[in-house]
């Protein structure tokens, strides 16, 4: 086996999106001797994660999930990217992978292109880790959409409403889904079983997403990733703020419209995927609203390649990183 470390874990994040990216990362390089011998949490200091720096002293790998981080000259994404000249890695083959790049320091680029392997998940970080000079750098989309998922056969019904890492977003998508009558669920969910019971469940949805009057719609929290598409795939239609949100869409081949988050990647990924860009809308559209079209015949061919492609990609991802101990 492989001895190798990863930075930015996003597996304890109760977030849907990123525990099914931290799953699939891990299966895919463990498939191919390659063995997490310690993680440091999204949103840690890895220097100071007990019992990490004697792994990154044994490892022959270091990985560095990107994913939402490396935007903006974020001092998360500069604690991510100091390892690469830590004393414990030198010497060692340093991957970063499902990366956003966008609005970063030139000096960020200076150390990208010291790394063996950099993975973008969007077609525009990839053109903007080219332009900075970083030449190794592939696409390969986000790993949320590496494993097969077989498309519902049954009926489906009923519209879902998701939410969006922007308070100010998420107030106006609860708002419509008090109009709608729609289902509200979460990319994130909280475990106890506090929540699972009233009046503790509908004053957290108030709270969360500051919304004070009207009735609290049915508000579901899905326990995990599995639960999360299961939910997603019964329904007809699904309106998010979460990048993430239209990735289970795209998986469960459901009829989308996402409002834009904090960066670009929204857009972006509806564009690789090769779907109608109206279906990134403004927040202000959410007042009057109507349900998601279905995806036309030429959408749902983009979808299933995109779906396809990403799947290829991620297979030959994991067997590069494999290769560099």
């Amino acid at each position: 086996m492989t001895r190798a470390v990863l930075l930015n874990d996003t597996s304890a994040r109760y977030h849907h999106g990123c525990s099914r990216v931290s799953r699939l990362l891990k299966a895919g390089l463990a498939a191919r001797g390659v063995e997490i011998t310690a993680s440091a949490l999204a949103h840690t200091d890895w220097t100071r994660t007990p019992g990490f720096l004697s792994a990154l002293e044994a490892a022959e790998l270091v990985v560095i999930n990107g994913e939402g981080t490396l935007h903006g000259g974020a001092e998360k994404g500069q604690l991510l990217l100091n390892v690469v000249d830590h004393p414990a890695a030198r010497g060692k083959p340093v991957a970063v992978v499902n990366t956003i790049w966008q609005n970063n320091p030139p000096d960020w680029a200076d150390i990208l292109r010291r790394c063996a392997l950099v993975s973008a998940r969007d077609s525009a970080s990839h053109a903007n880790l080219l332009a900075a000079g970083v030449e190794q750098a592939v696409h390969v989309p986000d790993l949320s959409l590496s494993e097969r998922v077989e498309p519902p056969t049954g009926g489906r019904k009923g519209l879902v409403v998701g939410d969006s890492v922007r308070h100010s977003v998420r107030t106006h998508l609860a708002r419509y889904a008090q109009r709608q009558h729609a289902t509200f669920v979460p990319s994130k969910t909280l475990t106890s079983t506090l929540w699972s019971r009233w009046p503790a469940r509908h004053l957290l949805w108030r709270v969360y997403n500051g919304v004070f009057s009207g009735k609290v719609p049915d508000f579901m929290m899905a326990r995990d990733e599995a639960a999360y598409l299961e939910i997603l795939s019964g329904a007809m239609g699904h309106v998010t703020g979460r990048f993430h949100g239209v990735c289970y869409s795209i998986l469960a081949e459901l009829p989308f419209l996402a409002v834009g988050s904090v960066t670009s990647k929204v857009q972006v990924l509806v564009a690789d995927a090769g779907l109608n860009p109206d279906r990134v809308i403004p927040v202000e559209a959410l007042a009057d609203l109507p349900l998601p079209p279905p995806f036309d015949e030429t959408e749902l061919g983009n979808l299933r390649r995109y779906k396809e492609d990403a799947q290829d990609k991620a297979q030959d991802l994991f067997d590069r990183i494999a290769r560099l101990a």
